[in-house]
C-alpha cells in the first residue's frame, strides 16, 4: 500500500477512534464480556503519545487509551488499538506486537514511570481472512517441551471484514457506527451506495456535528471510485433537512477538491439536476 493511501486510511481511523464518546462506544460494543465488566470505561481517556518506535512504524500506527479497574480506581490499564497498515496476513504480527510491548515498558524503566499493564487491540481493516495463530506456531519444528518457552502473548484482534453492517449499527454512538461502515468500502466497493445509503440513515438528522459527517465524505471521495451518478442517486433516497446539510457539504468538498486537482474527471458538476429531476 502507498504512504498516500496508508495516511487517508490511518488519519480517518485515528479521527474516529480519537474521540472518547466514540472510542467508548466501540470498546463498549466489541470488547470481551470480562474487560466491559471490570474496566472503568467512563474513564477511558486518549493520551497524546504513541507507543511506537522507528522499526515498528513501517508496520502500525497506534493509539493509546488509559482506562481505570472498577473496583480500583488508582490501577489503570492502557489498551493500545494497533492500526494494522498490511493488507493481508503476517505471520510475524505478534513478534512486532511483543517489540510494541516491550520496547514502551523498557522506556519506562528508563524514565522511571510507573509500568501498566498494555491490552493490545490489532484492527485489521484488510480484505483477505487473517486467522492469528499463537508465537509457538512459528516455531513448529520443535517439540512442545522446547516450544513451553516461547512467550504466550495474550491480544485482542478486531476484524472488520468478518463484522456484518447490522452487529455495527448496533453500536450505541451513531457516529462511530457510521465511520466503521465507511472504513469497509475499501473492502467490497461493490457495496458503496448502499453504505453510503446506511450511513446517511445513521446520523441524527439534528446532529450538530455534520463537520464529521464531511469527514466521512472526504474519505468516500479518497478511498473509493464513487461517481457523480451513484450519489446523486443515493442522495435522492435521503429524507429532509439533512438531504440539504449533505448537498452543502458536498458542494463544498467538490470545489475544494476541484481547486486542488483531486479528483478530475470524477465529478463534473452535474449533480444538483440530477438530484432535482
Amino acid at each position: 500500500m502507498q504512504e498516500g493511501v496508508h495516511n487517508i486510511h490511518d488519519k480517518f481511523v485515528r479521527e474516529s477512534f480519537s474521540d472518547p464518546v466514540r472510542a467508548i462506544a466501540f470498546l463498549e460494543r466489541f470488547l470481551p464480556d470480562e474487560m466491559i465488566n471490570n474496566l472503568d470505561l467512563p474513564t477511558l481517556r486518549v493520551l497524546q503519545e504513541s507507543y511506537l518506535n522507528e522499526a515498528l512504524k513501517e508496520h502500525f500506527s497506534d493509539l493509546v487509551f488509559e482506562v481505570s479497574l472498577k473496583n480500583n480506581a488508582d490501577t489503570k490499564t492502557d489498551i493500545s488499538i494497533l492500526f494494522e497498515h498490511k493488507s493481508s496476513s503476517d505471520k510475524h504480527v505478534l513478534i512486532q506486537v511483543g517489540h510494541y510491548m516491550f520496547a514502551h515498558w523498557v522506556k519506562c524503566l528508563a524514565e522511571k514511570k510507573k509500568l501498566k499493564v498494555i491490552i493490545p487491540l490489532i484492527y485489521y481493516q484488510g480484505k483477505k481472512e487473517w486467522i492469528l495463530a499463537d508465537l509457538s506456531s512459528l516455531f513448529h519444528s520443535y517439540p512442545d517441551y522446547i516450544k513451553n518457552y516461547v512467550p504466550k502473548l495474550n491480544y485482542l484482534f478486531f476484524a472488520l471484514n468478518t463484522i456484518s453492517e447490522d452487529k455495527i449499527e448496533t453500536i450505541r454512538d451513531t457516529m462511530m457506527a457510521a465511520a466503521v461502515i465507511a472504513q469497509k468500502w475499501r473492502i467490497n466497493p461493490v457495496k458503496l451506495q448502499a453504505d453510503f445509503e446506511r450511513i446517511f440513515r445513521l446520523f441524527p438528522i439534528k446532529d450538530p456535528n455534520l463537520n464529521f459527517l464531511e469527514k466521512i465524505v472526504v474519505y468516500a471521495l479518497n478511498v473509493s471510485d464513487i461517481t457523480e451518478e451513484v450519489l446523486a442517486e443515493t442522495i435522492k433516497s435521503i429524507p429532509q433537512p439533512i438531504k440539504n446539510n449533505i448537498m452543502t457539504t458536498y458542494d463544498r468538498i467538490v470545489q475544494k477538491n476541484r481547486n486542488e486537482g483531486k479528483i478530475e474527471g470524477k465529478i463534473e458538476g452535474k449533480i444538483e439536476g440530477k438530484i432535482e429531476g
